[in-house]
């Protein structure tokens, strides 16, 4: 099973401005993404996930109408590049984006079938001092794929990091990703468990049978991307760093 995997991109096209990081290139990123999703198009992947923070929505004044209407535009601008006809492409929220904006523009599934593999995805937020959490139907949506019939192998995406514990300056993983890292191993059934928001990234590391991996922040240079070759039978991984430049 081939997976790309691409994430925060912090676009601003229609919202004025640039990410208050001076090294996220939001501006740039209406150039940079279709040449990427060009290239990513060319891989014959089986999935494509793009782990969130498509937007770099202002915090300040988040719901502002100004800035609704233009981060709704944002959103919208998406539509294009991240259309892949041969190839399912599943498209998370992160905490840049605004989460009703993005649920109003896209209306992925959370639970698909790839080929035979269970591909589940969690939209989640960041809590009391910006702390990852999975509370109500997220948390009992990823208690019931790790307990039910289905005996599918599965891949399981999000935002936000269960492993590995990344807090240094800012809040990255789940307050209580240990326990989730634990419940996931657990269960036996997850190959793989894929997260963005880290923007160094951090490189596939297997836990007790499971491979946990973030993406790094696409729009940071030089604008990096994931191809991962599963075995999904044997779990063994094999993957490669592609970049824009």
């Amino acid at each position: 099973m081939r997976i790309v995997h691409i994430s925060d991109f912090h676009l601003r096209h229609h919202l004025e401005g640039t990410s208050a990081a001076p090294a996220r290139l939001s501006r740039k990123m209406v150039d940079c993404i279709p040449v990427a999703m060009q290239r990513i198009a060319d891989e014959k992947a089986d999935l494509i996930v793009v782990n969130g923070d498509l937007v770099d929505h202002p915090f300040d004044e988040m719901d502002s109408a100004e800035h609704l209407e233009q981060g709704k535009k944002d959103l919208q601008w998406y539509v294009d590049p991240l259309s892949m006809p041969d190839v399912p492409v599943v498209v998370l929220p992160g905490n840049h984006d605004h989460l009703r904006l993005f649920h109003d523009v896209f209306h992925m599934p959370v639970d698909l079938d790839v080929g035979g593999v269970r591909v589940v995805s969690f939209a989640d937020a960041e809590g009391e001092g910006h702390i990852p959490q999975r509370v109500n139907d997220e948390r009992a949506r990823f208690e019931q794929v790790l307990m039910d019939d289905d005996r599918r192998p599965q891949i399981h995406l999000q935002h936000y990091l269960v492993h590995p514990r990344r807090d240094e300056g800012y809040p990255h993983t789940y307050g209580d990703g240990d326990q989730m890292r634990q419940a996931i191993t657990n269960s036996g059934r997850v190959r793989m468990c894929l997260s963005g928001h880290y923007h160094p990234g951090h490189d596939p590391e297997r836990v007790d049978g499971t491979w946990f991996a973030v993406a790094p922040a696409f729009c940071e240079s030089p604008h990096l991307w994931r191809i991962y070759d599963l075995d999904v039978d044997s779990g063994e991984l094999s993957w490669y760093a592609r970049e824009l430049g």
